[in-house]
């Protein structure tokens, strides 16, 4: 066995992928040879994507498609583009999602519904569009969640983004224990507090960066490249064995907690 990462010449669709994790996981992949595919639902933001990292990677196949993965139409397409531009996919990296901050006395069902419908109903029924497209051509692949140290801990005011994070954890181990036979390897990663437009309010709240930062061993949040070698491995022919669990990306915060 060569122990690479082994992603030269792979296919890989992102979503997510117009900025922060996603689009670092983007020039990840590139480095390494991959083709890649990416999906959001800004079409200017992500084709404005795009076109950096064409400029930083010349040469590489990058393509992309708009896509909201709450509409099974918008996944069909997406899926349908990235076989056109790249031929099919080998890695799914699940990276869709968004953050939601409300005491829980004050949600609304339409947020609740809208939370979870982004962060855990359009991310099964996406990979299971992908799984059938495995299926079909007979060869495995691998699939990789964004889940959440919020899947672990609790996290006050953040009921309705705590619990999707959580059911994608056990979606996981679900969906490998099924597809393990048919060589599909299914993991997700877990990240700490990350500096992406998803926290953004929190990031200028002096108070609250220091509280936080306190407690995090490596006395900083994660950056988005914090993140990208653990999906990278989970991608890749090393993680071959390696299905149905999650890897804590937190810079310590679970161990000191």
């Amino acid at each position: 066995m060569k122990y690479s990462l082994g992603l030269n010449g792979k296919n890989v669709l992102i979503t997510g992928a117009a900025g922060g994790i996603g689009l670092e996981c983007a020039k990840g992949f590139l480095e390494n040879g991959a083709a890649v595919f990416l999906c959001d639902l800004d079409e200017n933001v992500l084709e404005k994507a795009c076109r950096t990292l064409e400029e930083s990677y010349p040469g590489s196949k990058i393509a992309f498609a708009p896509c909201d993965i709450t509409k099974e139409a918008d996944i069909e397409n997406a899926l349908d583009a990235a076989e056109r531009e790249l031929g099919s996919i080998d890695v799914l990296v699940n990276n869709a999602g968004i953050a939601h901050d409300v005491y829980s006395i004050f949600e609304t069902r339409a947020d609740w519904s809208r939370v979870l419908d982004i962060n855990l109903t359009g991310q099964f029924f996406f990979t299971q569009q992908v799984f059938n497209r495995f299926w079909n051509r007979k060869k495995g692949g691998k699939v990789v969640f964004m889940s959440s140290l919020s899947a672990f801990i609790a996290v006050p005011s953040a009921a309705a983004y705590s619990a999707s994070k959580g059911a994608v954890l056990q979606l996981t181990k679900s969906l490998a224990g099924e597809w393990a036979r048919f060589g599909v390897q299914v993991n997700c990663v877990c990240p700490g507090f990350v500096e992406t437009p998803l926290i953004a309010s929190q990031l200028k709240d002096e108070r609250w960066m220091k509280y936080m930062t306190a407690r995090v061993a490596q006395k900083r949040l994660a950056k988005p490249e914090d993140i990208v070698g653990s999906v990278l491995f989970l991608s890749s022919p090393l993680s071959q064995y390696v299905t149905g669990t999650s890897i804590v990306v937190d810079g310590g915060f679970s161990a000191c907690g």
